[in-house]
């Protein structure tokens, strides 16, 4: 379910080279480098010359503009199967300690005791890690085993902890992986499209793309979180760091999923007696059973915004067009996908800002407003109103139609102002305050 995340702005962080001209000071070019906007679910920094590849694993590399290879306001993963199911499938003891930690986390915010809750979930998992040794059903890499490992990673997470939060996930990951499965996602693919995998190990697959996707995050949290601290706090090598763990760990993503859709697909291509593609052609009556749309989306656009949030809109762009392919632009007239397709087309469009291709801004920009008017109550259409029109006024603003800039700009405000969003009024009205200089 998309959040309201998407009312918030964040920096894209560089400026646009169509609008240089523009810069006349020191003061000036900071205005300027921050006046190109789009909705995240959470802020970015952008580093330049960021190592993303790994030339010890040739599988991680940016690969998403490469179409045999490739061919998500708030899109969360769907974690799958992110709780440890049915209490009876667990002894007596640790039955005991499921419930008590149920009792202190499945609460309401002001009466959860989240440090209980993982103190009784994480003696549930020593128990069953010693019952592992001599009880198949409890082994490390069972399915009841790893969705408590998965619940104690997300407590960890709402708790803030995120070193536990990313210690946690690699040990999902590897109970389910395996150092072969962490390192070569086409492992993971052989296993999906596998007719005959046993229901359980499935899940177990499913769920590591989920917990993968969740560590990501993770990661690029941390690293936005070191960028935030003082020079003296703040460890750059490791900020670094998390910031190849999460390339690493969206590229791992994108490739279980890209691969497996397009194996997928040509199966079917071939019991229709139609050529193979090197590119799927991202319609949803053709993913497999497995892959919902809300995953596919979620994960194109989590990976995108991080891409985008570090200057690299080449892997970003096509990414996002996926997403919205999927989403067929909100063709189906219904809340959900109209107003996820908004959200899409307002990052699409400042995409196109950031790189200085102001046709390509324009038109994002008026065909994801059409669709934002559609829902005017909506959450994530409003907040992609506001950053569509935002981009609307620098795409004006740089063919220097100060008049039409200038409407676009109070109109950003205007809404801005009506959500209760502080951090876009800033920014709409210092662009009005800058045409007026």
């Amino acid at each position: 379910m998309l959040g309201r995340a998407t009312a918030r702005l964040a920096l894209a962080g560089r400026m646009p080279p169509v609008l240089s001209k523009y810069v006349k000071s020191p003061a000036g070019r900071l205005q300027l480098a921050s006046h190109c906007v789009h909705p995240l679910r959470r802020s970015f920094f952008t580093s330049s010359g960021l190592n993303w590849g790994n030339n010890s694993k040739p599988w991680l590399t940016p690969v998403v503009a490469v179409s045999v290879a490739v061919g998500v306001a708030t899109f969360a993963l769907v974690g799958y199967g992110m709780f440890y199911g049915p209490s009876a499938a667990y002894p007596k003891p640790v039955r005991k300690l499921l419930r008590e930690g149920g009792m202190a986390y499945m609460r309401t915010a002001d009466k959860q005791d989240l440090p209980k809750a993982v103190d009784c979930y994480t003696q549930a998992l020593e128990l069953l890690d010693e019952m592992g040794a001599t009880d198949p059903k409890m082994s490390r890499d069972s399915p009841h085993v790893t969705g408590l490992v998965a619940r104690i990673a997300t407590v960890y997470a709402e708790m803030g902890d995120l070193d536990s939060t990313i210690s946690t996930y690699k040990d999902l990951l590897h109970r389910i992986l395996g150092d072969d499965g962490m390192d070569d996602p086409r492992t993971q693919v052989a296993l999906l499209l596998d007719r005959e995998l046993p229901k359980a190990q499935r899940e177990n697959v499913l769920r590591a793309l989920g917990g993968a996707n969740k560590l990501a995050e993770t990661y690029e949290a941390r690293a936005a979180r070191s960028k935030r601290r003082s020079v003296l706090l703040a460890d750059p090598d490791m900020e670094a760091a998390d910031v190849k763990e999460a390339s690493r760990w969206y590229q791992w993503c994108l490739q279980v999923v890209m691969l497996t859709y397009q194996n997928h697909f040509n199966h079917l291509q071939l019991e229709q007696d139609k050529p193979l593609v090197n590119t799927p052609s991202f319609d949803p009556s053709t993913l497999p059973g497995y892959f919902s749309l809300e995953v596919m989306t979620s994960l194109f656009y989590n990976a995108a915004t991080f891409f985008a949030g570090h200057g690299q809109f080449q892997y970003a762009v096509p990414l996002l067009q996926r997403g919205l392919d999927l989403l067929r632009r909100g063709a189906d007239g219904k809340e959900v996908g109209v107003c996820r397709s908004c959200v899409l087309m307002s990052h699409l469009a400042n995409a196109a800002v950031m790189t200085g291709d102001l046709p390509a801004a324009e038109r994002w920009a008026i065909e994801g407003l059409a669709l934002a008017k559609q829902f005017p109550k909506n959450d994530d259409c409003l907040g992609g109103f506001v950053a569509l029109t935002y981009d609307l006024g620098a795409v004006y603003e740089a063919a220097d139609k100060v008049d039409s800039a200038r409407v676009q700009y109070r109109q950003a405000a205007e809404v801005a102002r009506s959500i209760g969003d502080s951090g876009a009024v800033a920014l709409a009205t210092a662009a009005l305050d800058r045409l007026e200089q």
